[in-house]
């Protein structure tokens, strides 16, 4: 493991968290938007207002955090209303993967990740500091091997609907952190579940 990624797991600047919240929300937005202008041109207009403007850079991690998911939710209902809720999850989760891998392979090159589990572990621990999140991985004797978020922050204000989508920006992350490793949510707390379950695929080096 890296010294840079060693040091950051141990401890993370409040500084550091705040400017990775900025870059996810920023990508994570964005991506939303260029999808329905994508798809709709004629709603560029509409789409002015949905900036992450330092109004959402106002206030401590907490509160930007909900400024970020409450954006996230008015995006996801307009594309629901636009696309029908099948539809723009469907196109939600893609983009939002495509993104997430981008800013994994962008985190990959800062932190120095390796190709070991631990790696993917200690960079993901990084990453969830920056959006609330807790968790831990659970190996189980058959092999099977489990990412299992106990607490989230986001939890509290996104809809089913946007927790699924966004959801797949986690899964293009790891995937981006480490391409040999793959994720997807099972369980999410906005469901209803007790913690978020995602069971992790580690590709055989073979």
């Amino acid at each position: 493991m890296g010294v840079k990624i060693r040091l950051l797991s141990w401890w993370t600047p409040n500084c550091f968290l705040k400017k990775g919240l900025h870059e996810l929300a920023n990508s994570t937005i964005n991506g939303l938007k260029e999808l329905l202008i994508k798809e709709n041109p004629e709603y560029i207009e509409d789409l002015k207002g949905f900036e992450y403007n330092s109004n959402i850079l106002k206030g401590n991690l907490h509160e930007q955090r909900r400024n970020m998911a409450a954006i996230h939710n008015q995006l996801v209902e307009k594309m629901i209303d636009i696309f029908g809720n099948e539809d723009a999850i469907k196109l939600g989760r893609k983009a939002m993967f495509i993104k997430g891998l981008a800013l994994g392979r962008e985190f990959r090159r800062i932190f120095g990740v390796g190709t070991s589990l631990e790696d993917l572990k200690s960079a993901a621990r990084i990453l969830y500091k920056v959006l609330g999140i807790e968790f831990v991985v659970k190996e189980f004797g058959n092999g099977e091997i489990v990412m299992v978020v106990n607490h989230c922050d986001l939890a509290e204000y996104y809809r089913p609907d946007t927790c699924k989508i966004l959801s797949a920006a986690d899964e293009g992350v790891v995937q981006g952190l480490n391409p040999k490793i793959k994720i997807k949510f099972q369980e999410r707390i906005t469901e209803g579940a007790s913690c978020c379950l995602a069971p992790i695929h580690l590709e055989d080096n073979k």
